[in-house]
């Protein structure tokens, strides 16, 4: 696996002292890291334990940590910027590119091309509609479930490029072992 992702900052005001928005930066990366290290060993044990014919409970139970982990860490609503995915702390320590490949992947075509139906809106459904709470699904909408099943199908499938290996593998490729800052 990478090492964290380095980024030397010049933080230190005219007087010698940090800036406090450095040291909210520094602040917010160790606990994303300690999340992120969180994740890397929840989808080590998901790699372990994961077969596409378990139904049992722990695979079921680490799938849906996985899948709320990386909503938290990697999704979030446009208009709320002061609040840290990945891609705005990698933004924040000048790995712009970094961030770009995160929301690259995650706007891919998620189910068959052309649906609109990227691995972002399936990651948010299957996290916001079964799993942190549970969607009304009557009337127009009574199809979540079928959606819900289709969505954790394709993320376990080994088969299909669009799984949680490949999401995965991305997360891991621009975040590294976690995000480090270093003084200049």
């Amino acid at each position: 696996m990478q090492k964290g992702r380095v980024r030397m900052i010049d933080a230190i005001d005219s007087e010698g002292d940090y800036t406090a928005d450095f040291l909210e930066l520094m602040e917010y990366t160790k606990h994303f890291n300690i999340h992120y290290q969180l994740l890397l060993r929840r989808y080590d044990r998901f790699q372990q334990i994961d077969d596409i014919y378990n139904t049992d409970i722990d695979v079921i139970t680490y799938l849906d940590m996985i899948v709320v982990q990386l909503r938290a860490m990697c999704i979030e609503n446009d208009r709320l910027k002061k609040n840290y995915t990945a891609q705005i702390l990698l933004r924040k320590i000048g790995e712009d590119a970094l961030a770009k490949k995160l929301d690259d992947m995650l706007d891919e075509e998620f189910l068959t091309a052309g649906t609109g139906f990227s691995i972002r809106k399936a990651l948010k459904t299957l996290a916001d509609g079964f799993i942190c709470h549970y969607d009304n699904f009557d009337k127009e909408a009574k199809d979540g479930w079928a959606m819900a099943e289709i969505i954790e199908k394709q993320l376990r499938n080994p088969y299909d490029k669009r799984n949680l290996d490949h999401i995965m593998k991305t997360v891991i490729e621009c975040v590294g072992e976690g995000l480090i800052i270093k003084l200049a």
